[in-house]
């Protein structure tokens, strides 16, 4: 892949926790209650320090912290850790995602001394922001965002379109305007897919923390608005059969290789990226199981082997699950010989929901 030296990037996920519940999220079990598998861990400034040593720091241009399950603002040491990273690299592009429904106005007016840019994730308007982003409070947000820019912070509104918002768009466009942000971006989520069948989905059941069935996401009305990636499924599965059939055969080009990217955990566990991060814990499986797994259980401590708080960052991505696991699975013929289902799906030749979300 590439060696540690060549790093330049990191995207830092600082804790597992969240103050919302989103159902496309595998936090939680569709929207409702916390997914079982999941350890709810945070990483503290000590922490941090262990993993970051300043000359790795120096080494690198960009930091974001952004949430592979949880929210940066909920973890108890966030603008500690930011500023720590802002004191070892004065010119280290620093970027926050967040829902930004937590903290206080003081808090937030820190945070913009601190960070490059902050991206705000906020899916509507006030009557439809929760509906996706569930548990977060409109009153609370703009509250925060006014605090924060206000202060001096760049900010940028990321917006997911779904059917029940997607008529906002404009409106929203105009109230980031209103507000300051530097920029609007929406996002046409590549997540109405269901990995367990490999086909695309037009819908998504949102549960109770009981498990009940309250309603359904869906896909957008307007086709400007859907995926162009999930788009290509009908014209996929003519070609090659199923779109299972094709993740199998597409080649692999790896994002993260090529950006010279890693990803730390809230765990701080070293992974390639926070798509094979995320086929740890998900809820619809049986614990330790699938191809991740299979690629940790041959190292020496199994999952410890990748702790940047037991083994350094630069040994752990300089070791055979950089080197050697991960890359041997781009090349495996068919998923029960061992090719990566996630690296397929997410880095494939003509089906990359993720990149698709910008166009």
């Amino acid at each position: 892949m590439y060696s540690s030296n060549q790093i330049t990037t990191v995207h830092l996920e600082i804790t597992t926790k969240c103050n919302a519940s989103c159902p496309m999220c595998l936090r939680t079990v569709l929207g409702g209650k916390i997914n079982p598998h999941l350890p709810l861990t945070e990483l503290k400034l000590a922490d941090i320090e262990t993993i970051f040593p300043a000359t790795f720091v120096q080494q690198l241009k960009r930091i974001y912290l952004c949430g592979n399950y949880g929210d940066p603002i909920v973890a108890t040491d966030t603008l500690e850790v930011l500023r720590y990273f802002r004191r070892l690299n004065p010119q280290l592009r620093l970027e926050l995602f967040t829902n930004g429904s937590a903290r206080n106005e003081q808090w937030w007016h820190d945070v913009a001394q601190v960070v490059t840019l902050c991206h705000f994730g906020i899916d509507g308007l006030e009557d439809t922001n929760h509906i996706y982003r569930r548990g977060t409070k409109w009153t609370i947000l703009m509250r925060n965002i006014q605090a924060y820019i206000a202060a001096g912070g760049a900010a940028h509104w990321d917006y997911l379109v779904f059917r029940h918002n997607e008529h906002q768009v404009e409106p929203a466009r105009e109230l980031s305007q209103k507000l300051g942000f530097r920029s609007f971006q929406l996002k046409k989520t590549g997540r109405f897919f269901s990995n367990q069948k490999a086909v695309v989905k037009d819908q998504q059941e949102v549960h109770s923390a009981e498990g009940e069935l309250e309603y359904f996401l869906e896909m957008p009305l307007d086709p400007k608005y859907l995926n162009p990636s999930l788009a290509r499924e009908e014209a996929l599965v003519h070609e090659y059969g199923s779109l299972r059939a094709y993740l199998e055969k597409t080649r692999v080009t790896c994002k993260v290789a090529a950006e010279k990217s890693v990803y730390v955990s809230g765990e701080g566990l070293v992974f390639p990226c926070c798509w094979t991060a995320n086929q740890l814990y998900p809820w619809y499986r049986e614990p330790e199981s699938g191809d991740i797994w299979a690629l940790v259980k041959q190292l020496p401590n199994g999952l410890r082997s990748l702790d940047a708080r037991q083994s350094s960052l630069c040994e752990i991505v300089d070791g055979p699950f950089f080197q050697k696991l991960i890359p041997a699975g781009w090349e495996r013929p068919t998923f029960a010989s061992g090719k990566i289902f996630a690296c397929a799906k997410t880095c494939g030749q003509e089906f990359d929901p993720f990149r698709a979300q910008f166009t």
